[in-house]
């Protein structure tokens, strides 16, 4: 029997005893909320991962964006977000963390409400590759190693052997590691970024058009990494028949 079935039983059978009985005394009630406490615990560490939207509705600019929108993504499951320009793919992805909001229903990480409560810990297992964004670095050292400045990631060891490794994997001369940040061309930091989030090593990676700016060879290569990087969770978004063709799932958008 799956694990994570059998703690989902047993915590459902736990919150019909919490309010149809544990309610009768107050040590009753503490006692079963400690023991509940626990079960979800368990429940949570065999069910790691999962990226759920219940329900969910979007409004930007008084346009309904997504309405009764469902979806669920799995423990170490890779799927792609795709469908039309501008239908609001990017907006499910910052959602996820918290940097926009449903209108309606609810989005959950970990089986952790995307909340006030909750958001810190969630972001500090999420990697993220927007877009679109800008960086104040001026080199590429800057680039990469400046994750590593911030508390969140100081428990990170960087490893220049694991990034050249990554280099490699991607076809990235060694030597652009020590250039300038307006000397590499798009697709070189588009790819540079990618080498980046990976290496914080976060279960979980969301990642908006990672292959619009690299060329055939490129896009294969890319997609291999991603494919056999088989310790997190992934939600990418992407217009590239064979990117969206070579993961687990694709999920039409609009």
């Amino acid at each position: 029997m799956n694990p994570a079935l059998f703690y989902a039983d047993f915590f459902s059978i736990f919150i019909f005893y919490r309010y149809a009985i544990g309610t009768r005394s107050t040590k009753c009630d503490r006692r079963t909320e400690k023991y509940g406490n626990l079960l979800l615990h368990l429940y949570s560490k065999f069910t790691k991962n999962m990226i759920e939207f219940r329900d969910t509705s979007f409004v930007y600019d008084k346009k309904l964006l997504f309405e009764h929108f469902t979806e669920t993504i799995g423990d170490h499951e890779k799927v792609v977000f795709s469908g039309p320009s501008g239908i609001g793919k990017s907006t499910l992805l910052s959602a996820i963390l918290g940097f926009t909001h449903p209108n309606s229903g609810s989005i959950f990480v970990d089986n952790m409400p995307v909340d006030a409560v909750h958001i810190g810990d969630i972001r500090k297992r999420t990697a993220y590759l927007p877009q679109e964004f800008m960086l104040p670095y001026q080199t590429v050292k800057e680039l990469i190693r400046s994750p590593y400045e911030l508390k969140i990631n100081r428990q990170n060891k960087f490893s220049e052997e694991r990034m050249f490794e990554l280099f490699d994997r991607l076809q990235l001369e060694h030597d652009l590691y020590e250039k300038q940040v307006h000397e590499i061309s798009g697709g070189q930091r588009q790819r540079i970024m990618l080498i980046a989030v990976l290496m914080l090593k976060r279960p979980i990676l969301l990642i908006d058009e990672p292959t619009s700016a690299l060329d055939s060879q490129s896009i294969e290569r890319t997609i291999e990494l991603l494919k056999t990087d088989a310790v997190r969770s992934m939600i990418a978004i992407s217009h590239d028949a064979r990117f969206i063709s070579a993961f687990d799932r694709n999920i039409k958008i609009g």
